[in-house]
């Protein structure tokens, strides 16, 4: 049985990565900003390689983007930030390509503050292939799945003839399996062990045992679940799995090879999902299931109002956990109201934080954090009525009204004209000069 598979994105062609230093590839214009980019040629010839999808993940394989390899064999691909990522290398040419080049399904970058370079290597994959017949007879359009030991999942359909191929093989063990396209018979899978690069594996099927099917409802706390949500059928003794879509309730999963199944079924209108083993699939048989969500996740609920007690609409509530990741975030209702939480899982350390954005309704408030709250499973719990301040309204600047001054016009200017004033310059007489009498003292005796 193949080993438990990482999660990554299923239908790929896997591309072998080889990381060198980066040779004639000149930094993009736009470099400014992280940014991974690089030169992706053939391992061969050295010549540059346009047929390949690169793919971007964050740490956690969320899947983020992803971009064409130009026909310099240049791709350039911008994350959100700094951090640790994941790239995928994938041929972008047909699943029945033999020549295509095989994959590498985990090649991680460190990304900085400023562009890093990752030069890529390509090699042509190995190859399954063979005849999928039915009692007997070729299966037109049968379809075929394989997976390999460490998750690269390839399909394809064969032709008229039930000829297929499966090209662009990474090194490494596959399980194949094989379909009849109208659901008349089904067969056991094949092991093909160590596919190399640039070889080709037979494996042919004749599939004569009737399948099995799988018949039921999904409910949601007893009530049958509305909408629409896809489920996965595993066969625990084959490793075998088929995504199926359940509308309104309704579960009908056919074209089952025999085996113990159980159901993977996500998390759904607010209900935990789970995996549920539902018994063995006989030949021919069916088996009916009722798989029942019980349990939702807790949430917090509440108004957030001004001071005159009017709901607040569109304002932010964040829900975080114990290490301050965001667990849930979502806008008031139009009267201020709010639930928030319902998927995430009970725990204790939870955070509510009511918080604008920007300015509402031409005001501004101050944030309202909650104590510390335990999240309880099927709980309602209330925050009640969450009055948040206001910040002072911004004093707008008084800008002086212009002054106009009107222009000065200088009075005219009467000059009299000045009429010279005659001067008469009085006779000076001179006066008499009386001298003084002269007293002589007496000379002494001598």
């Amino acid at each position: 049985m193949l080993a438990r598979r990482r999660p990554l994105v299923a239908a790929l062609l896997s591309v072998l990565v080889t990381v060198g230093a980066l040779v004639g590839v000149s930094t993009p214009a736009q470099a400014a900003g992280p940014q991974v980019y690089g030169r992706v040629t053939d391992a061969s010839t050295g010549s540059p390689v346009s047929t390949v999808r690169v793919l971007l993940f964050d740490a956690n394989w969320t899947y983020l983007k992803r971009v064409k390899v130009k026909g310099n064999g240049i791709y350039q691909l911008v994350p959100p930030g700094p951090g640790s990522y994941h790239l995928q290398f994938v041929d972008g040419r047909p699943a029945y390509n033999t020549k295509a080049y095989a994959a590498r399904l985990d090649v991680r970058v460190r990304v900085g503050s400023g562009p890093v370079q990752k030069n890529v290597r390509m090699k042509r994959g190995g190859a399954i292939g063979g005849v999928v017949k039915v009692r007997g007879k070729r299966a037109a359009k049968a379809h075929i799945r394989a997976v390999s030991n460490g998750g690269q999942v390839i399909e394809v359909d064969a032709n008229k003839k039930g000829e297929y191929a499966l090209g662009g093989l990474a090194k490494d063990d596959y399980r194949v399996f094989a379909y009849d396209a109208r659901n008349r018979r089904v067969g056991k899978s094949k092991l093909i062990r160590s596919v190399k690069l640039r070889t080709f594996r037979q494996a042919s099927f004749n599939l004569t045992t009737k399948p099995g099917a799988i018949r039921g409802f999904l409910t949601l706390g007893g009530a049958r679940a509305r909408g629409v949500t896809y489920v996965t059928a595993v066969n625990k003794k084959s490793g075998e799995y088929w995504v199926k879509k359940v509308s309104a309730g309704n579960i009908s999963l056919r074209g089952l090879t025999p085996g113990p199944y159980r159901l993977q079924v996500p998390d759904t209108n607010g209900y935990f999902g789970g995996s549920f083993a539902i018994g063995s699939v006989r030949a021919g048989g069916k088996r009916n299931v009722t798989i029942d969500l019980g349990t939702r996740g807790g949430t917090f609920t509440g108004q957030a109002v001004d001071k005159n007690g009017v709901g607040i609409p569109n304002i932010s509530v964040r829900m975080t956990d114990a290490q301050g990741r965001v667990l849930d975030e979502r806008p008031t209702n139009q009267d201020g109201t709010f639930a928030i939480g319902g998927t995430a899982r009970q725990q204790g350390g939870v955070t509510v934080v009511v918080f604008p954005y920007s300015t509402i309704q031409g005001h501004t408030y101050q944030a309202w954090t909650s104590s510390v709250l335990t999240l309880f499973n099927n709980q309602d719990l209330s925050l009640g009525r969450i009055t948040l301040q206001r910040e002072p309204d911004p004093v707008t600047p008084t800008t002086p009204a212009p002054t106009t001054t009107a222009p000065t016009t200088p009075a005219p200017t009467t000059t009299a004209p000045t009429t010279p004033t005659p001067t008469t310059t009085a006779p000076t007489t001179p006066a008499p000069t009386t001298p003084a009498p002269t007293t002589s003292a007496p000379a002494p005796v001598a």
